[in-house]
């Protein structure tokens, strides 16, 4: 019944045309769900995580910072992440089990800047790619060029595996960072810097968002 599930799953999220996506053992997700009932990993098992890539021709406009075109890019995949969450978590509850979808950008702390999930987290669970020097989820092949959302289910799956591999020897992000938050070691990476620079960008530029794209222009992957 897991394969068949598994079929299903894979034939609506290509029909929804992602680019990227994985299946992983909620158990695995050592994060707190913020705003939300401690009962989550109990009602549910597995979680769904799929991508949408980034324009090439958008990011090769981010260079010594983010722009209003890329700004109005992002908004846009993170718009139509949440209707794929909508439509997938819809087929699973046809099918008599449940999901729960949720936003692919909707920050619900703004003290500690957390949403109720973190994408990237439950994109390395999945086998998606693993947590990078930017603090980012690092694909094999697009890098950090992915924007993600997540559905949970209680649907019956066969989960895939993390990746055990890491950035190895890039130091692409680190160099072009204008907050010098990016170091060579990811678990010393500047959270804080980051944010700072992020505040800045937003007044400076009149965006009136939170946003970058200089590390992401930078991580590549192999495409």
């Amino acid at each position: 019944m897991e394969e068949n599930n598994n079929s299903e799953i894979v034939a609506c999220l290509k029909r929804l045309d992602v680019d990227v996506f994985g299946i992983g053992t909620l158990s695995l997700y050592k994060k707190d769900f913020v705003g939300l009932s401690g009962s989550i990993q109990k009602e549910y098992r597995f979680a769904l995580s799929f991508g949408l890539l980034l324009s090439k021709g958008i990011l090769s406009t981010v260079i010594d910072g983010p722009n209003l075109l890329y700004l109005h890019h992002y908004r846009q995949l993170n718009y139509r992440l949440d209707m794929i969450g909508y439509f997938l978590a819809r087929e699973i509850e046809k099918r008599g089990y449940k999901a729960l979808p949720f936003a692919a950008s909707q920050v619900v702390d703004w003290q500690n800047h957390k949403a109720h999930i973190s994408h990237k987290r439950v994109g390395e669970i999945s086998g998606i790619g693993w947590i990078g020097r930017n603090n980012l989820l690092i694909n094999p092949v697009f890098g950090a060029q992915v924007r993600y959302n997540t559905v949970l289910t209680d649907m019956p799956l066969v989960p895939d595996k993390p990746l055990k591999v890491n950035c190895g020897e890039c130091m692409a992000c680190i160099d072009v960072c204008p907050a010098r938050a990016i170091k060579e070691d990811a678990a010393q990476f500047d959270h804080l810097g980051c944010f700072e620079m992020l505040k800045k960008f937003k007044n400076e530029k009149n965006l009136g968002h939170h946003v970058c794209g200089i590390c992401v222009q930078a991580c590549k992957g192999d495409r």
